[in-house]
């Protein structure tokens, strides 16, 4: 999904001079931190630094929800259910308002799948819904902003967003692209679905292939209805860092046809998944606007846009 500044690499003066950062991590990990290699600002703040000790790991802070707490538990239990992912070290505990965590730092793997993108994606989802079935969706709410259809804001079709920089609803966007998801918005409320809890951002961005999937981003769990997640994952499955992408329509509907394998849908719930894919990409639309200029996403809605509202019932 679309993201704000980009990581840079630097020496860690920046952490030996946070005194509370570096108390944190003597009580919760048993060593300071002591070289900075790496910093990400997006939904949550990413630090990766060498502890005094070797080991590299990845300290999160975001602001203090439940939802933190909750995506945390997940990943814990994701990972003791066997699906690969960073291992959580310590917390996430209060630090100054806000929740701060560390986790172990992997870098190891490719962004680009192996063969058949679309099956290993919509296994790998599968996989996840699976796994988290005993959580209750609602301790993920609110969802990430592009998941976050159902936000109820009075004259908004995408959320608030948390800079005027980065919001959907700038006039640079253009309205074209408000109309498709503003279609896309009124299908998916019209339907009261059963939720359940998933990743709603598995790209190249979150997913590491060393050639079984290491899964990143746990804060982009969601409680959603199963047929979203699945159609938020065939459009935008394609996506790898520096590359903003969407499946043209063909794709797009093998790949809800192999999530339809391992778990099928109601006529309702097809369209549904249609919906939240055309949802989810005029968002990331929206994003390259923002960013500059329209790239491959806005190109390809220019040319499917209204096919792929069709698929939707609308």
């Amino acid at each position: 999904m679309p993201r704000g500044p980009s990581g840079h690499t630097t020496r860690l003066s920046r952490v030996t001079a946070d005194a509370q950062l570096w108390t944190w991590c003597v009580e919760h990990l048993g060593s300071p931190p002591e070289e900075e290699f790496f910093s990400a600002d997006s939904m949550s703040s990413v630090r990766g630094v060498v502890l005094a000790d070797g080991r590299r790991v990845a300290l999160k802070t975001r602001d203090a929800s439940d939802r933190v707490l909750a995506c945390a538990d997940a990943q814990r239990h994701a990972r003791a259910a066997g699906i690969d992912c960073p291992e959580l070290l310590a917390g996430p505990s209060r630090l100054e308002g806000r929740w701060l965590s560390a986790e172990e730092w992997r870098p190891d793997g490719s962004p680009v799948p192996p063969a058949d993108a679309a099956a290993r994606y919509t296994r790998l989802l599968h996989t996840l819904v699976q796994a988290l079935a005993g959580f209750e969706p609602g301790r993920f709410d609110p969802p990430p902003p592009w998941a976050h259809y159902d936000h109820g804001t009075e004259g908004r079709v995408w959320p608030p967003a948390a800079s005027l920089r980065w919001d959907p609803e700038s006039e640079r966007v253009p309205v074209e692209l408000r109309r498709l998801a503003a279609a896309a918005r009124e299908r998916l409320v019209a339907e009261d679905l059963p939720s359940v809890v998933g990743h709603t951002d598995l790209n190249g961005l979150n997913v590491r292939w060393a050639p079984e999937p290491i899964v990143h981003d746990w804060d982009s769990l969601a409680g959603r209805p199963e047929a979203v997640l699945a159609g938020i994952l065939a459009v935008n499955h394609v996506e790898v860092p520096g590359a903003g992408a969407i499946t043209p329509v063909a794709e797009t509907d093998r790949a809800l046809a192999l999530y339809q394998e391992l778990r099928p849908f109601t006529s309702t719930e097809r369209e549904v998944a249609w919906a939240a894919g055309v949802w989810v990409a005029a968002y990331n639309a929206a994003f390259e606007h923002l960013h500059g200029a329209p790239g491959a996403v806005s190109r390809q809605l220019r040319d499917d846009g209204e096919e792929r509202l069709r698929l939707a019932g609308l």
